[in-house]
């Protein structure tokens, strides 16, 4: 039957659907028997499936980027043509169609970014079904970044109302065609499966699911590098989602491709990682022995719980042997990878790999010819492993030794040694298993088979992890490592979410239990007391923090032969401790603990020394060598974003402020937006407001100060609620937005707003207590509130150290500008000739100008007005010859102000009006229109118009401080 419209067929659309998606996921040749073998209700749908496959023979594998036959356009599908805009961007082709939605390559029109993308549309029928699926993938996809996963770039809704997700669009084959056309042999097809687990694993780790796990939605390009495709109908484990049963489910049926499914999600039972996995194992066997052990027959949904309760699974090898590959491919299968497949593939999900990283450490065991877990353990099955592993060291002499000594010591050595390490492969399985079923159990508690369904489908994630955790030592007294490892799991979430103080409660417990474990001195409890040092610095509870890293730092001198990665660990993280009060010394430590993680693989550690070698250099004022430990870490992290792709935000961050202070505004400013972005893409609360805080300061340094503002402004109301798990950084946020608002004209707006933090203060470690009171002391002596001001100063001196050129270099600046309030400017000029952070050579033309800003004004205050007119009109000239001068706009109204003034002293009255009016322009584009230091500047400009004979442009000038006094 050919659809003679929409209307006739969208009633049917749900079943019609998934029997696409399931006709798709088949080689074209296979199509035709399918059709046929159709039974039941779904057998008056074959006509219609004949028609939209009609144009397929050409295909090899009909996937999720297959192209269909042109349909008639609905509401959401009209005017999805080649060259149409959808939102901002422009369909350049279809590159794929599926059950319910096409996929386009597309560019972006507006220019901000050019590359291209995947773009995905709804297709036939448009509605809830559809809705829900994409909300849901938008959703899932935001929280995932994987180099293994397509990454989301933007979702949105055009001006037509149809949504849209933009993906990065891979240009590959599905991995079936890709190994089949290459003629890959088995290890290479492998290291691809362990691609594909690598990014799953990252999936489960942030609790997604992805359910329709199959070669269509695994693409390989032409570098080899795979990507993961189609979260649609990914299951959330959190935040109250429906984790057996969705609108989507209830619309269509089970949403599932049926030869890939487990056999718990034909059935509609609760599902969990383990359906993934043996998907997983299904993409596994077919790629390996090349083709799928069973079909399952194409009726009715009775007929399918009835055929996968009798499925028989047969061995790949022997599979293998039908295959045109033949008898030595099929040896090769023989033995472990048999073995591998057939546990991935249990029919109960408790029985197979307890999770996808157990079944790709096997894999790897099998690729590096050690002995695999799903195979009984024996002497001799470890025995032949070690030999097959060192052949070229063990000849037909060794192998007879061997066998000679079957009965010696050697060999009650290596029985003694097998037995040894099976009872610890038994312990660390029995351990994974625990670890897998707890978790799987604290995040089925909100799905509908509960006594409340809704109340249990509205409990957060926050809500499960905090049940969770409460039932650790309860349930899992027998297993001490499973509560270990569950403990550090669940801290590290806890963590994620910006839940610290619960998260230093789980530390404790991992400490203690650690400690009673292995003991005191073992790498264990140092690990462990390191991290809880790390968390309570970070909470700023500095006392006690130290007490544990020192102690850590202690345990670890004490064992010999220590691992170099605990060892780094360990500096980095007291370099964390020591960067506030010890620079010096945490800068060693910080290039300490790189030099060790230069040598390591990378891992989230080896990142976080990178990261610290930049903090720690930034911090004094070793500005190329922090950039370049910056950026070092930013690609080791975008390189391999599953291991520290959290880091990056606060990385970024560092490094934008670092280019700021190199004198490169919008490089500096573009880096801290893409930190922002990424932030906010992984929805760490933690990242999001380090860089916030960042960003502030950056836009307040380049003459953005109503940009400063306006984010500052949110940030600050966020830290009145942020509580304890956030340690300084909410005091911090509020410093930044006072010296925003100093600088925007609003010294008292920026002084009532600390005074409501005064108590706080205290607390905090010495530097930073210093930039909050050189802020309050400038605040003050724009207010004309001199003693306060001193007393501020004279409290922050002493608390700076020798090795803090940014924090004295504040501070010393604002000391100025008091000194010149109390008619102390020769005193101040010395000071400012004697700076030597002020005397270093410069590292750009944009912060020579801001020097020269502040040595005219000091200049002239001195009473140099000759110099001091002389060096602002250098400046103004510099200025003008800067391609971007609006990062130095506050700068160019100080150095016209002060040429103006210097002027109408010496009588130049003609020269002083137009600089002293451009000033005021700028001041009234920069600031607050009721700013103190706008009102200076007109009553100069006042008195230099009446000098010049223009009494009455005088008055008006005069006049413009009391309007905008009057001003609400």
């Amino acid at each position: 039957m050919k659809p003679s419209s929409i209307a006739a067929l969208q009633a049917d659309w749900p079943a019609v659907s998934d029997l696409l998606d399931e006709a798709l996921a088949l080689p074209p040749m296979r199509r035709e028997a399918w059709l046929d073998a159709l039974a039941g209700p779904e057998a008056r749908h074959r006509d219609t499936l004949r028609a939209l496959l009609a144009t397929q023979a050409e295909i090899e594998t009909g996937d999720f980027l297959g192209a269909l036959p042109p349909l008639p356009a609905t509401e959401a599908t009209a005017g999805a043509v080649p060259g149409a805009i959808v939102g901002p961007y422009r369909l350049v082709s279809q590159i794929g169609r599926g059950g319910m939605a096409s996929v386009w390559l597309a560019e972006r029109v507006d220019g901000l970014v050019k590359r291209p993308v995947a773009l995905k549309l709804p297709a036939v029928a448009w509605g809830e079904a559809f809705a829900t699926r994409l909300v849901r993938e938008r959703e899932i996809l935001a929280g995932l970044a994987h180099e293994h996963i397509a990454r989301l770039y933007d979702a949105g809704v055009d001006a037509q109302g149809r949504p849209y997700l933009a993906m990065a669009y891979v240009d590959g084959q599905p991995i079936d065609a890709y190994c089949r056309q290459h003629q890959l042999p088995l290890k290479a097809r492998v290291a691809l499966l362990l691609q594909v687990m690598a990014a799953v694993a990252h999936a489960h780790g942030r609790l997604v699911v992805h359910r329709d796990l199959k070669p269509s939605n695994i693409l390989v390009t032409a570098e080899g590098q795979v990507s993961l495709l189609d979260f649609g109908i990914a299951k959330l484990l959190q935040d109250g989602e429906l984790t057996q049963e969705t609108a989507l489910t209830r619309l269509g049926g089970h949403a599932l491709t049926p030869d890939y499914a487990s056999p718990e999600q034909i059935r509609g039972e609760p599902l969990g990682t383990a359906t993934d996995v043996y998907s997983l194992g299904m993409v596994a066997y077919e790629l390996l022995a090349g083709r799928l052990p069973y079909r399952l027959p194409r009726g009715g949904s009775a007929e399918l719980l009835q055929a996968i309760d009798q499925v028989q699974l047969p061995r790949a090898s022997q599979v293998a042997a039908e295959e045109p590959q033949g008898r030595a491919h099929a040896r090769a299968l023989q033995g472990d990878l048999d073995a591998i497949l057939h546990r991935a593939l249990k029919p109960r999900p408790e029985e197979r790999y307890g999770s996808v990283d157990a079944f790709a450490q096997d894999l790897r065991r099998w690729r590096d010819g050690e002995p695999v877990q799903a195979r009984p353990d024996s002497l001799a099955y470890r025995t032949g492993k070690f030999i097959a592993r060192h052949r070229l060291q063990v000849g037909a002499g060794a192998v007879a030794v061997v066998a000679l000594l079957a009965g010696s010591g050697v060999a009650l050595w290596q029985a003694r040694e097998a037995r040894a390490q099976a009872e610890l492969a038994l312990t660390e399985a029995a351990t994974a298993r625990s670890v897998q079923a707890f978790l799987e159990s604290v995040f089925m508690t909100n799905t509908g088979h509960q006594d409340d369904p809704e109340a249990a489908r509205r409990t957060t994630a926050r809500e499960l992890l905090d049940r969770g955790a409460a039932r650790i030592e309860r349930e899992l007294a027998d297993v001490p490592e499973a509560q270990l490892r569950l403990n550090q799991t669940m801290q590290e979430m806890y963590i994620h979410m910006g839940l610290n103080e619960r998260a230093t409660a789980l530390q404790r417990r991992s400490l203690a239990l650690a400690m009673r474990l292995h003991g005191a001195d073992s790498a264990q409890a140092i690990e462990a007391r390191t991290s809880l040092g790390k968390s309570l610095i970070e909470m700023n509870q500095r006392d006690e923090g130290r007490e544990q890293l020192l102690a850590a730092e202690a345990a670890s001198q004490r064992v010999p032969g220590l691992d170099p990665g605990l060892r780094m660990t360990i500096d980095q993280t007291l370099s964390f401790l020591f960067i506030n009060e010890d620079p010096v010394r945490a800068a060693d430590l910080a290039a300490r603990a790189a030099q060790v993680a230069r040598q390591l693989p990378p891992s989230q550690d080896t990142l976080n020394a990178l990261q610290m070698l930049g903090e720690t250099s930034f911090k004094l004022g070793r500005l190329p060598e922090a950039e370049a430990a910056l950026r070092e870490a930013a690609a080791q992290i975008e390189r391999h974003p599953d291991l520290g792709g959290g880091a990056l935000p606060v990385v970024l961050a560092t490094l934008g402020t670092t280019q700021a202070k190199r004198g490169r505004p919008q490089e500096a400013l573009d880096t801290l937006q893409r930190a922002q972005a990424q932030a906010r893409h992984l929805g760490d609360p933690y990242s999001q407001h380090i860089v916030a805080q960042k960003l502030i300061s950056a836009h307040t340094e380049n003459s953005q100060a109503a940009e400063a503002l306006a984010l500052g402004t949110a940030e600050v109301a966020w830290a009145r609620g942020a509580g304890a798990d956030f340690g300084a950084l909410p005091l911090l946020l509020v410093g930044h937005q006072a010296r925003a608002l100093v600088a925007h004209g609003e010294p008292a707006a920026a002084l009532a707003l600390l005074q409501a933090w005064q108590a706080q203060v205290g607390g905090l470690p010495p530097d930073l207590q210093v930039g909050l009171l050189a802020v309050r002391a400038d605040a003050r002596v724009a207010l004309g509130r001199a003693a306060e001001a001193r007393a501020d100063l004279e409290r922050a001196l002493p608390l700076v150290g020798e090795h803090a050129p940014f924090v004295m270099g504040e501070l010393r600046q604002v000391r100025r500008r008091w000194w010149v309030a109390q008619g102390q400017a020769a005193q101040a000029l010395q000071d400012f000739r004697g700076d030597a952070f002020v005397t270093a050579p410069s590292p750009g033309p944009l912060v020579t100008v801001r020097r020269q800003a502040e040595e005219a004004g000091l200049l002239l205050a001195a009473g140099h007005a000759s110099l001091a007119a002389d060096l602002a009109a250098q400046g103004l000239a510099a200025v003008a010859g800067l391609p971007d001068r609006r990062f130095v706009r506050q700068a160019e109204a100080d150095l016209a102000e002060v040429r103006g003034l210097a002027l109408l002293r010496q009588g130049q009255v003609a020269g002083a009006v137009p600089a002293l009016a451009q000033a005021v322009a700028l001041r009234r584009d920069l600031q607050d229109p009721r700013s103190p230091a706008l009102a200076r500047g007109l009553a100069a400009l006042a008195e230099a118009q009446a000098a010049s004979g223009q009494p009455a442009a005088a008055g008006a000038t005069r006049a413009a401080p009391q309007r905008l006094q009057a001003r609400p």
